[in-house]
């Protein structure tokens, strides 16, 4: 600023912040608010369980303690500023300076995965005739726990039903995601580490088990298996034998004749069998001594 100064001149710089939605089109049409440079997360009730460490250095989880499973359905979130001075942590949910209130309705079909993990986002808009209720956003940086893209809520022709997954994944033990087990994303050998990953580590020479509970019963007569197998790096191999179980009832049974169970490394293990009818499909591992095993792939056509 080039200008003559006077003893008393002041200078005053004034940075507009407004409110806006930002959509991500490539994110099933979902929705971001910020204020100015800040991006706001659902306000979330927080568990914290202790899981571990030493009493100077515990470790801990934290777990969902209010509904998160909300469509955005405002278009112009209210600001709300914290009276008195700025605290000396601004971020966290108790101390944040500023918060928005935004209607929005709760989407029933929107559940965490068994792992208690955010299942992915379908379509926006989303159906929903839930209430609209407020709901509380805070800066993201203040949020342990963060829905940040939020699917916008609809209804009417154009809204696209909110649809529950045809089965869920279960295991005797699970390290990774279960997510890795039917993503499609088809690995480019055994060692690929550039993808997620199903693994029963750090169970070493055990019998696991990881299974599909379908919704309603399916017939099946065959799937394929692409084995984790870090040699050289880890402590994973392809198992030491496996077989597949079928719900009967409440009977767990083997299916009859297979075609064989292989475990090669760097391929897909294919292994067709007789016909059933079933809610729930079981692989059961038997683990090589000393070492764990893992899937990269499970595709049950």
């Amino acid at each position: 600023m080039e200008r003559e100064w006077r003893d008393g001149d002041r200078v005053e710089l004034t940075l507009p912040m407004r409110t806006a939605l930002r959509t991500w089109t490539r994110n099933h049409g979902s929705v971001s608010v910020d204020h100015g440079p800040l991006t706001f997360s659902l306000a979330i009730g927080e568990s914290w369980r202790r899981t571990g460490g030493t009493d100077t250095f515990p470790e801990y989880e934290v777990f969902p303690e209010t509904a998160w499973n909300y469509a955005l359905d405002d278009r112009n979130p209210r600001l709300v500023r914290r009276r008195g001075p700025l605290p000396a942590n601004p971020f966290t949910p108790a101390t944040a300076p500023l918060e928005l209130r935004a209607g929005a309705r709760k989407l029933g079909n929107w559940q965490a995965d068994p792992q208690g993990v955010v299942r992915e986002l379908q379509d926006s808009p989303a159906r929903t005739d839930g209430p609209r209720e407020e709901v509380r956003l805070i800066p993201m940086g203040a949020a342990r726990l963060r829905i940040t893209s939020f699917p916008v809520a609809g209804r009417g022709p154009g809204a696209h039903a909110w649809t529950l997954p045809a089965f869920e994944a279960t295991a005797s033990h699970a390290e990774g995601s279960f997510l890795a087990l039917y993503d499609g994303r088809w690995p480019s050998s055994s060692a690929d580490h550039g993808i997620p990953r199903f693994t029963w580590w750090a169970h070493l020479g055990t019998e696991e088990w990881v299974q599909y509970d379908y919704r309603e019963p399916r017939p099946l007569t065959g799937c394929g298996v692409y084995w984790f197998d870090d040699t050289g790096i880890g402590r994973c191999r392809v198992p030491a034998s496996w077989e597949l179980r079928w719900l009967d009832g409440d009977q767990w049974r083997p299916v009859a004749s297979p075609s064989g169970y292989g475990v090669a490394r760097d391929t897909v293990n294919r292994v067709t069998f007789s016909p059933v009818t079933t809610r729930s499909l079981r692989l059961v591992a038997r683990l090589q001594p000393g070492f764990s095993a893992g899937i990269l792939e499970w595709e049950v056509p």
